[in-house]
């Protein structure tokens, strides 16, 4: 969120879903990936962006999410570590490159 924050294309849009995690909130759907990303490149489409860290891989309520979106052609990925998810971010078009 901060790397769009700072360096997020004009028009778009990068959020942060709430997950069964959000405790007190009741009609949230398990496995709905973390953020949703709407960018120029990305047109009418909506992307989603499941963020990893670790070892952990998806779990079987995100692995149903991502058999939908594979179906319906809904743009997706599923990244690990810090700069994976902004390189997907780039590559969409929500974010400008950053120099590396």
């Amino acid at each position: 969120m901060a790397h769009w924050r700072a360096l997020g294309v004009p028009g778009s849009l990068v959020a942060a879903v709430p997950n069964m995690r959000a405790h007190g909130q009741s009609g949230l759907t398990a496995g709905l990936f973390d953020l949703v990303v709407m960018s120029p490149t990305l047109g009418e489409r909506t992307g989603w962006l499941e963020l990893k860290v670790g070892k952990r891989d998806l779990s079987p309520a995100q692995r149903d999410i991502r058999s939908i979106m594979a179906a319906l052609g809904v743009p997706h990925r599923v990244e690990w570590g810090r700069d994976n998810p902004i390189r997907a971010l780039e590559e969409w078009g929500a974010v400008r490159r950053s120099r590396r």
